[in-house]
């Protein structure tokens, strides 16, 4: 089904979608179409009862898009916030980060700043080892901590 994507300025761009589609698939579209990044979206759809897009895991049909349905695109600042990082030694370090940052390039500063190879990082929040993705995923808000340890070496 074709819907049409509008942003504020009145630029539109009509894209295909089908129901089962996520939200997350129609913002990676979006992306890919008009060079908006998806984490700098926010859809709303409907006249005067706008409904946010919010669930990027929902499907479109949850959210009532039918064939020839209009999305307004909001774009919005990424937000630049600190968080710790406390190290082995129990040192803390502060790193200006940006909300939507991935964890390898988080990892990278790290290895810039105290040395360690990202190979060798271990990175500890809430529990949860950072990975891959962004460090959003993982509930990393402003002033978190963020734990560092290193892999063990061996067999």
């Amino acid at each position: 089904m074709e819907i049409t994507i509008t942003l504020l300025t009145g630029t539109s761009q009509t894209l295909t979608v089908r129901p089962e589609d996520t939200v997350g698939t129609l913002k990676n579209l979006i992306e890919a179409k008009m060079g908006i990044p998806a984490h700098t979206q926010k859809l709303l759809m409907g006249g005067s009862q706008r409904t946010a897009l919010e669930n990027d895991h929902s499907t479109v049909d949850s959210y009532g898009l039918r064939a020839g349905s209009t999305v307004c695109l909001l774009v919005k600042e990424s937000e630049i916030i600190q968080v710790f990082l406390r190290n082995e030694r129990g040192q803390l370090s502060t790193y200006e980060i940006d909300e939507s940052e991935g964890v390898s390039d988080f990892k990278l500063k790290v290895e810039k700043r105290e040395g360690v190879p990202v190979s060798q990082q271990r990175l500890i929040h809430q529990g949860r080892e950072l990975a891959s993705g962004k460090l959003s995923d993982y509930n990393v808000k402003a002033l978190s901590t963020i734990d560092m340890t290193f892999r063990l070496r061996g067999g």
